[in-house]
């Protein structure tokens, strides 16, 4: 009898949990990654946005110039591409803006973080998925790309 390897996606609270602690350490960037490794364009869209993440965060840790953009680029056109399929996907406008904010001047990668802050602002009260609407208050919480005005609003809804 043949079994076939079937690839099991972590858990969307999973990746959550380890994108966050993703940026302390070389070690933990790796273990995000490759928790996703084995997701495709096909899966679901969020863990494509996270794997996308965990791609450009890949390019901190390699060895050459060429490799660093060319990780962050591969990383940047996964997540562009979800979010063309899915740009009503909360989650991954937060995906883009926290790669965004952290991304270096250098790349050039900045130029939807005032339109992915307003649609996260505006659509965050109807979100209905609390633990995803706490992960998102989370991360608005520590950001640099939110006023302390705007953080007290989005941490009352």
């Amino acid at each position: 009898m043949l079994f076939q390897a079937i690839a099991i996606n972590p858990s969307i609270v999973e990746v959550r949990d380890l994108y966050v602690k993703a940026s302390a350490s070389q070690e933990a960037a790796t273990k995000f990654y490759q928790k996703l490794k084995n997701v495709t364009k096909t899966d679901e869209a969020t863990l494509v946005g996270y794997k996308a993440a965990a791609t450009t965060m890949q390019a901190k840790y390699a060895d050459k110039i060429k490799n660093k953009k060319a990780l962050f680029k591969e990383g940047v056109v996964l997540l562009e591409d979800i979010i063309i399929k899915y740009p009503s996907n909360i989650e991954l406008r937060l995906i883009r803006l926290s790669i965004q904010e952290h991304a270096p001047k250098i790349l050039k990668y900045k130029m939807n973080i005032k339109e992915d802050k307003m649609f996260i602002t505006s659509q965050l009260s109807y979100l209905k998925n609390k633990a995803l609407k706490n992960h998102i208050k989370g991360y608005v919480s520590q950001s640099n790309a939110f006023t302390a005005q705007e953080k007290t609003v989005i941490s009352k809804l």
